[in-house]
């Protein structure tokens, strides 16, 4: 994944940033996949028929996987996807400072 704006920032402040966003999409499709779960289950107690499942599956491949998949794996900024996240509740701040990557103080990150 190559963002052009990190081409100004260190290369450990930018190895930093990859590991956020990664914790940030993992985070997201975990929220979003609980809601699938919930789906799952509805199924198990025969509330749902199979055809409603699959429904919901593909609703779900092409709804919030495809939207995270080219969010996080697309051309933008780091500094931005990494900013919405903790805006969105993803990311704690404080999880930005215990970053294992070489040192850098956040609002270098941010």
């Amino acid at each position: 994944m190559v963002h052009h704006m990190n081409a100004e920032l260190p290369k450990p402040i930018q190895r930093t940033l990859a590991t956020l966003a990664a914790r940030a999409h993992e985070a997201a499709l975990h929220r979003a996949l609980t809601g699938l779960s919930r789906e799952f289950d509805r199924w198990r107690r025969a509330e749902i028929d199979s055809l409603a499942l699959a429904d919901r599956i593909h609703e779900f491949h092409d709804g919030p996987n495809r939207e995270f998949y080219l969010r996080y794996n697309g051309k933008t900024d780091p500094r931005v996807l990494v900013g919405h996240a903790v805006h969105e509740g993803l990311l704690a701040r404080e999880s930005i400072d215990r970053v294992d990557a070489a040192p850098c103080k956040r609002a270098s990150v941010l």
